[in-house]
């Protein structure tokens, strides 16, 4: 990890507070009302959604914002996967009894269109004290600087 670059961010970052606490505010109630949006689904919730709640339920997340258009998106991962198995697979991934390692690989391998930022950031919605969001950005922040 570059300690100097995590150093340097947390400076930057405490320096602003006082400046952007509008900002901050703001985007902390944004998250609040993310979790507690997705929190609200039970596994069997998710299993019954319909295809415009899953519309609903994919287009929230951070991790789609690149994305105009998000029910082509949609249609496509229903079109690619199969309702059925992707919200089974999807149910798995976020409620189900195996270590997380295995649900993540196996949901991985067998969910086309869904990748480790969008995985990431539904487990962090689900359980934030338990997962944490995988990205470019959090990579690269291990990533030792000879590498």
């Amino acid at each position: 990890m570059n300690k100097t670059k995590l150093n340097d961010a947390i400076k930057e970052f405490s320096n602003n507070i006082k400046d952007n606490y509008a900002y901050f505010e703001e985007n902390w109630a944004e998250r609040k009302q993310r979790k507690e949006f997705y929190q609200s689904y039970t596994k069997e919730k998710l299993i019954n959604m319909d295809e415009s709640e899953f519309l609903s339920y994919i287009s929230k997340l951070w991790s789609m914002l690149i994305w105009g258009n998000k029910k082509y998106v949609v249609d496509k991962l229903i079109a690619d996967n199969g309702f059925s198995t992707l919200k089974k697979r999807l149910a798995y991934l976020l409620y189900g009894d195996d270590d997380i390692e295995v649900r993540w690989d196996n949901f991985l391998r067998s969910v086309k269109g869904l990748g480790p930022a969008t995985m990431s950031e539904l487990l962090t919605y689900i359980d934030p004290y338990k997962y944490m969001i995988f990205n470019k950005n959090t990579v690269q922040s291990f990533v030792p600087e000879s590498f």
